[in-house]
């Protein structure tokens, strides 16, 4: 039985091991790469680095488990997801110190994270017993027209850093339901927290051999794996949930197989803040969408857009917040700015403030990177032309801008190619309901922050963000089988010749 403590507690680094066919194996050629803490810089674990032998092992595993998975009634399979909530409920205190060391998660942001997988896993199971097909009519006398979906069969599964444990659950644990089997790629940045302490949990509440298999890979040999995934005639689709540029080439990569592909990708997400909002609510809201998770998360709120007659108190008193939380050791219960993934993602972050400064844009507090921190930023004077009004930012930095009216601020917040998620702030509920359709994202939420997830509503973004959703029962269902018309000629019919 696995427990974070006992990695927490070792003396020296522990070895960790690739999860295939309900077993624990080293990487074929006996490689490993290096897992560390980003707060201290800790070597937490050695981690298998998965060959190409090793992906096929895990593909073939999950590829003959799968007809009797498929096979099993829909309350067997559903028991399965029952028993790994209340398992996982007994070791979520594991789970959050888990995200904490290894991604630097904030105690509350871990905290949050966690309370929404045993929610995630009882959503799954409601899942394996939703309607799956329906009764058409026919022109034709005496036929019967109905269709059905069963599961696609293989399902790779690619997950990111940021939400490591919870994006892992939501991308493989609906396709499993519905009777898929998976091979999962946790992010080289939290192979322990985004994938083998699940295959430890799954294992633990039954989940039968080969079901479930983990498969985890240096950045280096990160590309191995979607190769694979992609041209394994075994894996019937991919989901990936990462940066635009990957998700980008791989949807290159799959439509040249004719391969389905679900994405959910970055943001340049904004909130806009009406004449008529109560500014000091609205600060609260920018505030918590900008720098949760230091802003490492494809919903972060990059862009406040604020209506001119309120734009100097807002700005004003938005500072004066973010004042207030300095960076700080994430496993403090009160620490709300923690640390930066590692050192790419910091520079990248460096890099695109200093380039809105070059261009003009003026820093109103923060600005300073003092490694693995970087100080809760804001930004105004920021212009349509600059880099930073593009590109998602991934990191503790928001700008400021004023719009002239609501036509104006649609106008600013609609001008990405990303279109993920949004918001705005009024106190003319209704309005902002009408406002909301108005905006070129997935999703849009009235009187609360960008960042906002429930397991059961459909989780989707258009544009750079991925097409199309594969979150929520109907989505889940759409993206994760294959649908099937079946007719019944009941009456002989009279043919033509």
């Amino acid at each position: 039985m696995f427990y974070w403590k006992n990695i927490e507690e070792s003396e020296a680094p522990t070895a960790q091991e690739l999860f295939i066919g309900g077993l624990w194996s080293g990487s074929s050629q006996m490689t490993r790469f290096e897992d560390r803490d980003p707060t201290t810089g800790r070597l937490i674990a050695m981690i298998a680095d998965a060959t190409s032998d090793d992906i096929d092992r895990a593909i073939s595993a999950a590829t003959g488990a799968q007809p009797a998975w498929e096979g099993l009634s829909p309350t067997e399979r559903a028991s399965f997801f029952y028993g790994a909530a209340e398992l996982f409920d007994q070791r979520r205190d594991d789970f959050v110190r888990a995200l904490i060391a290894e991604t630097g998660s904030t105690f509350g942001k871990a905290a949050y994270e966690c309370s929404l997988i045993p929610v995630a896993l009882r959503e799954a199971a409601g899942l394996t017993t939703r309607e799956i097909g329906e009764i058409l009519p026919s022109n034709v006398p005496g036929r019967v027209n109905r269709t059905m979906r069963g599961p696609r069969g293989v399902i790779g599964v690619i997950s990111p850093w940021n939400f490591p444990l919870y994006l892992s659950v939501r991308g493989f644990a609906y396709a499993l339901a519905l009777g898929n089997t998976i091979v999962l790629k946790p992010s080289e940045d939290s192979p322990i927290s985004g994938g083998l302490m699940l295959a430890h949990l799954l294992s633990d509440a039954g989940f039968p051999p080969g079901v479930f298999n983990v498969v985890t890979t240096a950045r280096e040999g990160a590309s191995r794996v979607g190769t694979a995934f992609v041209n394994d005639k075994r894996v019937a689709g991919l989901s990936f949930t990462g940066s635009t540029k990957v998700g980008q080439s791989l949807s290159t990569e799959c439509a040249s197989v004719f391969k389905p592909i679900m994405l959910e990708l970055g943001g340049k997400n904004s909130i806009l803040v009406l004449e008529d909002a109560d500014v000091d609510h609205a600060v609260d809201l920018a505030f918590f969408g900008a720098f949760l998770h230091q802003g490492q998360i494809c919903m972060s709120t990059d862009r406040v857009i604020v209506a001119r007659p309120i734009y100097d108190e807002f700005a004003s008193k938005l500072v004066e917040k973010v004042q207030k939380f300095a960076p700080c050791q994430p496993q403090d219960p009160h620490s709300v700015i923690g640390p930066i993934i590692n050192d790419r993602q910091l520079q990248r972050v460096v890099t695109l403030v200093d380039e809105a400064l070059a261009a003009g844009a003026t820093i109103c507090c923060g600005g300073q990177a003092e490694p693995p921190f970087y100080h809760p930023t804001v930004l105004t004077g920021v212009t349509t032309d600059m880099r930073i009004w593009h590109d998602e930012i991934f990191g503790p930095v928001t700008c400021v801008i004023p719009a002239d009216n609501v036509e104006h601020a649609v106008e600013l917040a609609n001008d990405s190619d990303y279109g993920l998620t949004a918001a705005i702030v009024t106190r003319d509920s209704l309005a902002g309901e009408l406002l909301a359709e108005r905006i070129n994202a997935g999703m849009v939420h009235v009187n609360a922050p960008t960042v906002h997830d429930e397991p059961h509503c459909p989780f989707s973004g258009i544009g750079a963000s991925g097409g199309g959703g594969k979150w929520g029962p109907k989505g889940a269902i759409e993206a994760f089988t294959v649908q099937r018309w079946i007719s019944t000629q009941r009456k002989k019919a009279v043919l033509p010749f």
